[in-house]
């Protein structure tokens, strides 16, 4: 079995937090109201997103109304049900919205992966 050679510097690891906000600096998505969305979207309950999440209904709802008022459209909509229990899912929107984060944040991570070969590189030479 070969053994890794390991530099000085191969146990660096590049973090970061990526989040999207309105140009007066009030956050809009994170990893965390994505995560809240496609729990929505995939088991149509704001409650059961806020479960899988392990945070209240209310903060779940509030973070999702602030979004709203910041971009000025839904991006959910709630039905209360009967015996079957609500509804929650994404609006035409709110889809677009989480697809289009999840397309950017994999051109993100590339470029991310990117620069960090070069960092490493740099370190090496």
């Amino acid at each position: 079995m070969e053994e890794k050679k390991y530099t000085k510097y191969s146990n660096i690891r590049i973090n970061y937090k990526l989040w999207m906000s309105s140009e007066t600096g009030d956050a809009i998505i994170d990893d965390d109201k994505w995560q809240l969305l496609i729990a929505i979207q995939k088991h149509g309950s704001l409650k059961a997103g806020s479960d899988i999440m392990e945070i209240s209904y209310r903060k779940a709802w509030g973070d999702l109304k602030k979004i709203e008022e910041i971009l000025g459209f839904n991006i959910i909509e709630k039905h209360r049900g009967g015996k079957a229990g609500g509804v929650t899912y994404l609006t035409e929107d709110g889809n677009k919205l989480i697809q289009n984060y999840i397309e950017f944040r994999a051109e993100f991570q590339d470029a991310v992966d990117l620069i960090i070969r070069k960092f490493k590189k740099r370190l090496k030479d």
